[in-house]
């Protein structure tokens, strides 16, 4: 049995949806793990795990309209960090002597890998993050400025890393060495659930772009029925029925939806090859690794990438539904049992 330590930066869910999954597969394999979160993954993690979550200052992504806005980011975590960091770092450094791992896993959490670094720990990477600057993926025309600010912010996040565990749905070959790319990880209630085809399209808001827009777009299209989670109101305006947030009810209705209408997050794009949903995606603008994920998603035949969402839009992606989902049949599946063989791999 093998004392790991597992760091999951908490800005969003999908880092601490992938860290449920890995963490409970190595509990499975008789491993102790403790997990270091912040924010929303401390708050995910703790009702999976209670008594095995430590809670940090992390860092954070500061969104308007659908927008990641860099240099609100930068100014707002630097003035944090400032006042939390030496705290921060020292809290981790005495959790690191406390626990004593054999292994550190860090999911795109710098100060834990920055730690383990002075204290001379084993320590790897586990994200889909480091696909951007570890692998030679093919790149979607017009987007360079948010290409180099997202390829600088990756490769300087941390390094050093024993390895680079890379999931991703995209295949591209690895041109750094000690990097190995493994297929996507999904959250444990996914493979609960049984995939059929409905009549129904799931919408869901995330940051996408103007929340008025969007709403606008899906009450204005003329078609199926459309179940819509995330835009902070419930209630049904003609065929759009607006629900409140549920992991539960999400999932049932994303496995028996026609197709879905989201943001180009990493999970959900996951989520939805997994249950073979065509996808009709918004990435949130400047957010390279989500405009990414959308260019690959149309470049297979999964579904379409948009920069804004419009009735029209709808209609157009709802008459080549099949077309999109029988372009999925060859779809690489999630494999959690290689990534956790990968990990086992590097435990001294």
């Amino acid at each position: 049995m093998a004392r790991i330590l597992y760091a999951v930066a908490g800005d969003g869910l999908g880092h601490a949806t992938r860290a449920h999954s890995v963490g409970a597969g190595l509990l499975d394999r008789g491993h102790d793990v403790l997990f270091i979160s912040s924010m929303r993954g401390t708050a995910y993690l703790r009702e999976h795990f209670p008594d095995r979550v430590e809670d940090i200052f992390g860092l954070h992504i500061h969104y308007r309209q659908g927008q990641a806005l860099a240099i609100r980011t930068v100014v707002d975590n630097a003035w944090a960090a400032a006042r939390r960091l030496p705290g921060t770092l020292g809290l981790i450094r005495d959790i690191m002597r406390r626990y004593r791992p054999d292994l550190l896993i860090t999911d795109f959490e710098a100060f834990t890998a920055h730690m383990a670094g002075l204290l001379g720990l084993r320590w790897i990477s586990l994200d889909n993050q480091h696909l951007l600057t570890h692998c030679d993926v093919e790149q979607p025309p017009g987007y360079w400025r948010d290409y180099l600010s997202t390829y600088i912010t990756i490769r300087f996040y941390y390094a050093g890393a024993r390895r680079y565990l890379i999931t991703s749905f995209i295949d591209a070959p690895v041109h750094y060495a000690p990097a190995t790319l493994l297929p996507p990880v999904l959250r444990p209630a996914v493979y609960r659930q049984e995939s059929t085809v409905g009549s129904y399209l799931v919408a869901y808001a995330g940051a996408c772009g103007s929340i008025n827009q969007v709403r606008a777009a899906l009450e204005t299209y003329r078609g199926m029925d459309i179940r819509a989670y995330g835009f902070g109101i419930t209630g049904q305006q003609g065929q759009v029925v607006y629900k409140p947030t549920s992991e539960r009810e999400f999932l049932a209705d994303l496995a028996g939806c026609a197709g879905v209408i989201a943001t180009a997050g990493h999970s959900l794009v996951g989520e939805c090859l997994h249950f073979a949903k065509p996808m009709l995606l918004m990435p949130i603008a400047h957010q390279y690794e989500q405009i990414v994920n959308a260019y690959h998603v149309q470049k297979m035949g999964a579904g379409r990438h948009v920069e804004r969402l419009e009735a029209e839009t709808i209609s157009d992606f709802t008459q080549g539904l099949d077309r999109h989902r029988h372009a999925m049949d060859q779809r690489t599946p999630a494999d959690l049992g290689q990534v956790l063989d990968a990990i086992e791999a590097e435990l001294p």
